[in-house]
């Protein structure tokens, strides 16, 4: 084979191994640039996943109990994700004025989101079987007391408020008879009538839940010209109609026990149900000490405040009447 033509196949076999290796570099430096190389050397960030957007909730900064009513001391705010805030419910809380003076419905735990339907108690709802154990304090008992709109603050009284107790007992009033031997004239009985001694025996005491009777339905049209009952609101405006409550509410032991005596007392007289009344206490005054007052009784009044007694002198014999210093 003449010299010429094999240094020309040579030649061709060595273009195609260039070829070939320019192909190989050519493809890399396209791997490369895909990979995001930049031309300094540094890779370029990779994406990541979009970040979930967040929102802000009300959350209990302390624990608490049933019946306490929320200050700003006790809730912070923490941020959420959607899909976190979302679990929770719609009716969670964004800043912390939206909870303050609300009572607390049960056990709140440090650091738990707060929801509206089930972390507070509207006025005088409470959920039967929902155990109210916890919010006792240590020391303390629970007692009902039913209440109507003369002695129990018109029924206004919800969880959270602080009242004093004043109790009234009904005392045998003085008796008069006369003893004159066998003169007939001058022969004469009186039965005094019972009279009231009122005491405040109890302070500053926890309001941990009250009951109401259920709102009464009203009787609404439908396209038929029927009437079909229809719930009345939930937040009524309240009467003077008559309307008795139980209240639940923390005392000693030692007081529960008055409670239950002024309970049992058989009286016959308008209150016959009850001898207790509540005194709504301001929310300023709850660290104060306890109040001391001296009762009240018939000859109290008379004495102190200058009520005039009953006369008995009018329907006794007039001698002895004009001897019966009053």
């Amino acid at each position: 084979m003449p010299l010429g033509s094999i240094f020309v196949k040579r030649s061709n076999r060595l273009l195609v191994l260039f070829g070939l290796l320019f192909a190989i570099v050519g493809g890399g430096l396209a791997y490369v640039a895909a990979s995001g190389s930049s031309g300094t050397g540094t890779p370029a960030a990779s994406a990541g996943p979009t970040a979930e957007p967040t929102t802000t909730v009300v959350i209990a900064k302390r624990d608490m109990n049933l019946g306490d009513q929320i200050t700003a001391d006790m809730v912070d705010t923490k941020q959420v994700t959607i899909s976190q805030k979302v679990a929770l419910g719609v009716d969670t809380f964004t800043t912390v004025d939206e909870v303050i003076g609300k009572t607390a419905g049960g056990k709140i735990t440090a650091g738990q989101p707060l929801v509206a339907s089930r972390d507070f108690l509207n006025a005088g709802v409470m959920t039967d079987g929902k155990d109210i154990a916890g919010a006792i304090a240590s020391g303390y008992v629970a007692v009902s007391m039913e209440l109507d709109q003369t002695n129990g603050v018109g029924t206004l009284v919800v969880p959270g408020d602080r009242v004093d107790i004043i109790l009234t007992v009904y005392i045998a009033g003085l008796s008069l008879k006369s003893d004159s031997g066998t003169n007939a004239a001058n022969q004469f009985s009186i039965t005094g009538n019972p009279e009231a001694s009122s005491k405040m025996v109890i302070q500053n005491r926890k309001v941990i839940g009250t009951l109401l009777p259920e709102p009464l339905a009203s009787a609404a049209p439908v396209a038929n010209g029927s009437a079909a009952p229809v719930a009345a609101p939930t937040t009524a405006t309240v009467h003077m109609d008559g309307r008795h409550m139980m209240a639940i509410v923390e005392v000693k032991p030692d007081e529960a026990e008055i409670i239950r005596w002024a309970q049992r007392a058989e009286v016959q007289s308008p209150q016959n149900y009850i001898d207790m009344a509540f005194a709504l206490r301001s929310a300023s005054d709850n660290a104060l000490p306890n109040a001391s007052t001296p009762g009240i009784t018939l000859k109290m009044l008379i004495d102190k405040y200058g009520v005039l007694p009953p006369d008995p002198r009018a329907i006794i014999p007039t001698d002895i009447a004009a001897k019966l210093q009053w």
